[in-house]
């Protein structure tokens, strides 16, 4: 019941904040206060039909965070929830946890702790650094560490070591890899790290000087945990309480809330690589070897490496057999394959997906002698595990704690990977549910027939299963264990309609689109130029845009142009830097430089008075801020509509057309809508920000679709189908 105590407390805050910041009270912020306090607030979880879950749609300018802090957090305060505020982005990670809630806990008279919670792979873990720096001048290094025959002779990772280990004793480094002053590559900080799987926990030895179950324990101790989408689906795949408090505990609020499907899928999608499997399964004779010769195990566990040998052969066989079927099919041109091209022009890649995720009974049969095969040797992994877990924990196994210690971080990955095969091809081998969306199956095909191949490149067959959908998913591991959520983002209604979200996501609950503050109609042109062809005639259209940009940008101000494809990026850039030297001070062109150095660079032009162009794809178009004269002019090649480019996404759509539904309608029109807002976004950061949006597609004005798009926008003063006569007036 949200008492008349709780809704004292968060207008009082609310009022503090305004009065302390003397800012005005934003009409769209206190709906979404309202929203979120009768939601949460009205929790009764006996009751099936009483939403605990309410999905907003809060535009740029709405003040989202305040709202939804000062609503959640008194609410999780008072039914002793932890509230979790998960994001996409660590750039609005790091304004929440910097900004926002140190800023609220000043002004809003609201008394709260809160911290950052991060994944364990961003802690080193101090047992394999310490071991790499004891071994150093060895010639071989502990079979618990990864990769070792490289890091021998890789002087400067050994180099790095030193000096993390260094900082570490002098009290200069926590041990965080986003703490360290310099850029630490992947491929070097990986073997420092540890998972669920290696870690012993309160058997190390390096247990009480541990940075992850320090940074853990504080996690739990908080009123307020920053986290991101994937934390929180990697907790709640394990069953959650593992790395964040238990679901039943929270309040979750998911910002950028849009992108939570599309993580969640990926989350649960399985593969099976043929060729590096084979040669895994070597390595793992060569490492039980080596345990048993020098860790001297138990009985039981030595007779179960003896038969290891014997049993690889016979995997191996099975394995071999696959490849030998799924080599036999044929594989149809590519249409799913990556641009890069082979020297012969022959793509390298194909992809074959089994339509409605039906495999074939030949493949089907073999998959089914692979998932008993690897859930023998995960049982038998898991039992060797379970022997050095007892045996730290003090039972008496015939081994001792230290060897223990030493060869769990070398196994225990071993059982991970053996359950993750057998998690594939039982996905291959069990039958969907009837009435429920398939999984998406498929072969993907990566070879080379000539010398020009990369010499690391992964060669062989894999085999792929992935949800279609995140609904069910979620429903099971989510929306039905949280105590409440928040799920909030600028564009998560299509069309005007919560559908398409609700069909990806399952959210069940309270829905509301929220007003903006900003006044579009007299700050916003949205302006859809005559044009002579249409968007899917590339080569036309290319040199269209080219001739129009010509026209329109204005080289003394800040322009985005977006792209939906790379390839018409590239060639309207190849064209304008040869219609006009001009170009060549203008053009800032995504792929050419990190993202960030374009836009400092950007920003930097603008400053000195100078006009900058940026051309972007996708990812210019969502989460990037160029307020006021950094963005006065956002030009948008064609209507971000995406093709089924994928094996999943084209398995969603296939299911929806086998149902008698129209798949273009119900997910392209609308994905084509939340990318133009997102794209058109770009425009509007704040109140006094004016501007033009310009989309170079006339489909809008003459396709059946075009309106449905138009009227989804915010309300921009329209200008439809204008001639443009002049050219722009040129820098000299």
């Amino acid at each position: 019941m949200l008492t008349e105590k709780l809704k004292k407390t968060i207008q009082t805050a609310y009022s503090q904040i305004l009065e302390s910041k003397e800012i005005k009270a934003r009409y769209g912020q206190r709906l979404m206060i309202a929203d979120i306090a009768r939601t949460l607030g009205n929790i009764d979880r006996d009751n099936p039909n009483q939403a605990h879950i309410c999905t907003l749609e809060a535009g740029t300018g709405t003040g989202k965070t305040i709202a939804y802090i000062l609503a959640a957090l008194p609410i999780a305060k008072e039914h002793k929830k932890k509230l979790i505020i998960s994001t996409a982005t660590i750039a609005l990670q790091e304004q929440i946890l910097l900004k926002d809630l140190p800023d609220i806990h000043r002004h809003s008279g609201l008394n709260f702790s809160f911290t950052l919670a991060k994944g364990r792979k961003r802690y080193v873990c101090l047992h394999k650094l310490d071991n790499f720096i004891v071994h150093k001048n060895q010639s071989e290094l502990p079979l618990d560490i990864p990769a070792n025959e490289v890091l021998l002779n890789n002087k400067d990772d050994m180099k790095l070591y030193e000096a993390l280990n260094q900082a570490w004793h002098n009290k200069t480094w926590d041990g965080e890899l986003d703490s360290w002053e310099d850029f630490i590559p992947h491929s070097s900080w990986s073997p420092l790290t540890s998972d669920q799987h290696q870690c012993t926990g309160k058997r190390c030895s390096f247990y009480n000087e541990c940075i992850y179950f320090k940074a853990r324990e504080s996690v739990f101790k908080v009123d307020c945990i920053i986290a991101n989408h994937d934390l929180v689906l990697s907790d709640l795949n394990m069953g959650g309480g593992y790395i964040l408090p238990p679901p039943e505990e929270c309040i979750y609020i998911f910002d950028e809330g849009h992108h939570l499907p599309l993580k969640a899928i990926n989350h649960f999608s399985y593969s099976f690589h043929i060729n590096t499997t084979l040669k895994w399964l070597e390595q793992v004779n060569s490492t039980l070897n080596n345990f048993a010769s020098l860790a001297k195990p138990p009985a039981q566990i030595q007779q179960l490496i003896n038969q290891f040998p014997e049993q690889a052969k016979e995997i191996s066989t099975e394995i071999n057999h696959l490849d030998s079927i799924v080599g036999q099919f044929e594989f149809p041109e590519n249409r799913f394959a990556s641009q890069s091209m082979s020297p012969t022009g022959k793509s390298q890649e194909q992809i074959l997906r089994f339509e409605f995720g039906q495999v074939p009974d030949v493949l089907k049969v073999q998959c089914e002698q692979l998932l008993k095969q690897f859930e023998k040797l995960a049982g038998q992994l898991l039992h060797i595990n379970t022997v050095l877990k007892e045996t730290l924990e003090g039972e008496i196994t015939g081994l001792k704690p230290e060897v223990a210690e030493q060869w769990m971080p070398a196994l225990a990955p071993m059982e991970g990977r053996a359950t993750a095969a057998m998690n594939l091809f039982e996905f291959f081998t069990k039958q969907d549910k009837q009435g429920q969306p398939p999984n998406a199956r498929w072969l993907h095909k990566n070879e080379s027939s000539n010398s020009f191949a990369q010499s690391n490149e992964v060669q062989g067959i894999e085999l792929s299963c992935s949800p279609i959908l995140a609904a069910n998913t979620l429903e099971q591991i989510l929306w039905s264990q949280c105590y409440g959520a928040v799920v909030t983002s600028a564009t998560i209604a299509a069309l005007g309609s919560f559908d398409r979200y609700v069909l990806n996501s399952g959210v069940p609950g309270f829905f509301n689109i929220l007003p903006s503050p900003f006044n579009y109609q007299e700050n916003v042109q949205f302006i859809v130029p005559k044009m002579h062809s249409e968007a899917t005639q590339y080569q036309s259209h290319t040199d269209e845009v080219v001739e129009i940009l010509n026209k329109i940008i204005d080289p003394l101000k800040g322009t985005l142009v977006l792209f939906a494809s790379k390839k018409q990026m590239s060639d309207v850039e190849y064209e304008l830097l040869r219609s006009d030297d001009i170009w060549k001070k203008l053009l800032l062109t995504q792929g050419q430089r990190n993202k960030q150095v374009i836009i400092n660079d950007h920003k930097k032009q603008i400053d000195k008075g100078k006009g900058s162009v940026i051309l972007g794809l996708n990812s210019f178009a969502e989460g990037i801020d160029l307020p006021g004269e950094y963005c006065e002019h956002v030009i948008i090649a064609k209507l971000p509509f995406s093709v089924p480019n994928n094996p999943v996404d084209a398995a969603l759509t296939e299911w929806i057309e086998s149902q008698g539904r129209n798949a273009f309608m119900e997910i392209a029109v609308p994905d084509a809508s939340i990318k133009l807002v997102q794209a058109c976004g770009r425009l509007i950061r704040k109140e006094t920000d004016t501007g033009k949006i310009t989309l170079l597609d006339k489909r809008v004005i003459t396709k059946f679709y075009g309106k449905k798009i138009l009227n989804s926008l915010p309300p921009y003063k329209l200008m439809l189908n204008v001639e443009l006569k002049s050219k722009t007036n040129r820098l000299i």
